[in-house]
């Protein structure tokens, strides 16, 4: 049943379409701040975030990630807030410049000092309630997980293949309790025009 659902959710226009015109795409921020030079040292570690990126969302089917479902793709965009001592980023189901009614979120990222940790408040449209979220690195890999509301079938942890492209890997637990790959959301960046 979950594959299922995961399938729609793919098929319903998460995916990328390679030969959609950069026009149409709503433009990029282009000022995205900088870290504040009090911010903790370990706010690099989300600064892949930062930059406006188009996303393709892929299931994993039979053992390999399924091709993107043609369609808008969704938008995931990252600045600094808080004077420097955030990362906020911002989501959209599909690019607005495209489907300005889309769904949308936010999630303010902060480091935790104290528990040596990723603090991170997520809202959106759809769900209307602030998702309480937690990261850090364990084994190598920023691995993010859901405190509140609790959802202890969750994790994901984020991949970065250069300063163009970056992913996030989305699990859930099999039978036995072992951590299965889900969903993959592919970013690319939209890079900004010249000024």
């Amino acid at each position: 049943m979950k594959k299922s659902l995961l399938t729609a959710a793919c098929t319903m226009g998460l995916g990328l379409v390679p030969a959609l015109a950069q026009s149409d795409l709503a433009p990029p921020r282009c000022d995205y701040g900088a870290p504040n030079e009090n911010a903790p040292e370990e706010l690099s570690q989300f600064a892949f975030l930062i930059g406006d990126y188009t996303i393709s969302a892929h299931a994993w089917q039979n053992g390999a990630w399924s091709p993107p479902r043609p369609g808008t793709p969704a938008r995931w965009n990252g600045y600094y807030g808080l004077e420097g001592m955030a990362i906020v980023d911002e989501w959209y189901g599909r690019d607005p410049g495209i489907e300005p009614e889309t769904g949308r979120g936010i999630n303010v990222r902060m480091w935790d000092a104290e528990d040596g940790e990723w603090d991170m408040m997520w809202i959106a449209t759809a769900g209307r309630q602030v998702q309480d979220l937690r990261a850090k690195v364990m084994d190598g890999v920023l691995t993010m997980w859901q405190v509140y509301p609790e959802r202890p079938e969750f994790k994901a942890t984020f991949h970065i293949e250069d300063e163009d492209h970056w992913a996030r890997i989305s699990y859930v637990p099999d039978e036995n309790g072992e951590w299965q790959p889900q969903f993959k959301l592919a970013a690319t960046r939209i890079p900004c025009g010249e000024e």
